[in-house]
């Protein structure tokens, strides 16, 4: 199955998703508003942030995607929305978080991933 999404190496197919959502967040600068309550401000770029949940995984899949984002900066290839095509960029983690349900078994993993530099 094509994966949804690959971070530094490690493939995660729909099967393996139980959320996965892209925000477009906007970042601005010189944002201001006048009296009148018009805007202005200057648009720097459009980042495409990646928010995901797998389902629960086995020991050394949970292993490998916490390996996989516990790095500085790492590649993504994700599934773009917008486009309905795949994209590679640069990312880092902001958190993730592992829920433990036993030694040998990991419930959901959960990743908030930010891109390092705007979209294309």
């Amino acid at each position: 199955m094509d994966p949804i999404i690959t971070i530094n190496g490690v493939s995660l197919s729909s099967g393996q998703l139980n959320g996965y959502k892209v925000n477009y967040q906007k970042l601005w600068k010189n944002a201001n508003r006048n009296m009148d309550g018009v805007v202005t401000a200057t648009l720097i770029g459009i980042y495409p942030n990646i928010s995901l949940t797998t389902r629960e995984l086995e020991f050394g899949e949970a292993m490998a995607l916490s390996g996989a984002v516990n790095q500085d900066y790492f590649s993504v290839t994700f599934w773009d929305t917008q486009t309905s095509t795949h994209k590679t960029a640069v990312y880092y983690a902001a958190d993730h978080e592992v829920e433990l349900l036993n030694k040998c078994r990991y419930g959901k993993v959960t990743i908030e991933l930010v891109a390092k530099n705007k979209g294309s």
